[in-house]
């Protein structure tokens, strides 16, 4: 009974040991550059850009009448009755008031989407990186490495990769 349990052993060693010897698979992706250079964010920004242009152009307008108001107080107030310019100068308060609102307003809305839309991209990539591992049997991807050899260096295949699901989504 030993001797059958030693030479189960002795084979399930000896069946290790090939797998031990073969060598590992590695590949390395700079992440930053992949999100900075892919399609997908590109279109991101321009969709955002689009997005938040209504809103960014009424901020300009508003910036805009309050400088207007602004220079007309300074250049005529001395000429204005006392009434009329403190109406003005009321009204460039509230002015100033509704622009810093919008302005919050806007930032935060814009920190938000943007937050939103890194996320999907940031899914988007581990994705590719996922895929790629999975059809080239990568025994490990680092995202982040003080030094990679291009013959590690995956990143330029997982932005192409990235085109190509752009190229197959509708704008």
């Amino acid at each position: 009974m030993k001797t059958i349990r030693n030479i189960l052993l002795a084979v399930m060693v000896l069946a290790a040991v090939p797998a031990l010897a073969q060598p590992l698979k590695i590949g390395v992706v700079d992440g930053g550059r992949v999100e900075g250079e892919s399609e997908l964010t590109k279109r991101a920004i321009e969709q955002l850009k689009k997005e938040f242009a209504p809103r960014e152009q009424q901020l300009q307008d508003l910036q805009k009448q309050g400088l207007d108001l602004k220079a007309e107080v300074e250049r005529d107030g001395d000429k204005m009755k006392p009434a009329d310019r403190a109406v003005k100068e009321k009204r460039l308060v509230a002015l100033s008031q509704q622009f810093e609102q919008m302005q919050r307003s806007y930032a935060e809305d814009m920190e938000f989407r943007q937050r939103e839309v890194r996320l999907r991209i940031v899914g988007e990539i581990t994705a590719v990186i996922n895929s790629i591992a999975e059809a080239e049997k990568f025994d490990l991807i680092l995202q982040q490495a003080i030094y990679a050899s291009g013959q590690i260096d995956l990143t330029d295949r997982v932005i192409q990769e990235m085109a190509k699901r752009a190229a197959a989504t509708p704008r």
